[in-house]
């Protein structure tokens, strides 16, 4: 006698999420201090490059210059809409309005990034030729920003690729506990304090994987990041007429490279062998 042997299809209750940079890395290393007109976001840029004076031959203190300038970042609406029949909502073994929330919330944080890191490839200051992180390239780029007065105030950053990250895991001064606060080859920090510059992994760099990829060293004034009505917007709703539910997740906002001498490029070949 044969047996039917009924089986049943089992569903997770939870997705699983997929490997992708989550949130902004990058807002809260930037200036976003400013004032919203219109589409646009002022930054007021102050120099302080004066110099002090001896009395005029008429016994007068000559006035300094005004020096003050303004910097325009141009905000811009980004937008991420996603719908799904109202079947496939109640249907679903997991929650799918959550689900279609947390994609644009991942989006416009992804956008944040993009955009400052779009302002921070357009510095003129560079380490020249693309090599390997080594503790001379890294020098290089933090005594660039000596060199252009940026102040040495626990506000300079520091991103590498995963490649280069991991080449400079090689370097002693920044691998070892008797350099650096944390224990490297026992545990990962986000933000690792070394040399009077918070450094991190970014995996969503220019050229990341190439033998021209940008790595950053920058100081927190150099770039100006705007955000109209002070957040993201998140918005969840239902179609009655089509049957369908949507979540769209919006921001208004904007990059500019105010300070451009305190971002110094690192090109790194990710390539290069281990």
């Amino acid at each position: 006698m044969v047996e039917n042997t009924v089986t049943a299809t089992l569903y997770a209750s939870e997705f699983t999420e997929n490997y992708e940079q989550k949130q902004s890395m990058l807002r809260g290393t930037v200036t976003t201090k400013g004032e919203v007109k219109g589409e646009s976001f002022i930054f007021i840029i102050e120099s302080t490059a004066d110099t002090a004076v001896t009395r005029g031959a008429d016994g007068l203190i000559p006035p300094a210059d005004d020096n003050q300038t303004s910097a325009t970042c141009t905000l811009n609406e980004y937008h991420h809409l996603a719908r799904k029949t109202q079947f496939n909502v109640f249907s679903s073994s997991v929650d799918q309005r959550m689900s279609m929330q947390r994609r644009g919330i991942i989006s416009i944080n992804n956008k944040t990034d993009q955009l400052i890191l779009t302002q921070l490839a357009t510095s003129a200051y560079n380490t020249s030729s693309a090599a390997a992180a080594s503790l001379a390239k890294a020098l290089l780029a933090v005594s660039t920003l000596d060199t252009n007065f940026v102040p040495n105030d626990g506000e300079r950053y520091g991103l590498l690729t995963p490649a280069a990250w991991a080449q400079m895991m090689k370097v002693t001064q920044f691998a070892s506990g008797d350099y650096v606060p944390d224990k490297p080859f026992m545990k990962y920090v986000q933000w690792r304090q070394w040399m009077g510059v918070k450094w991190a992994m970014h995996p969503n760099l220019p050229g990341k994987g190439t033998n021209n990829a940008s790595c950053f060293v920058y100081h927190k004034s150099s770039v100006g990041h705007g955000l109209n009505r002070g957040e993201m917007q998140t918005k969840i709703g239902v179609n009655e007429e089509q049957d369908y539910s949507w979540a769209r997740t919006s921001s208004f906002q904007g990059a500019k490279m105010l300070l451009d001498e305190g971002t110094v490029i690192w090109a790194h070949d990710d390539t290069a062998a281990f």
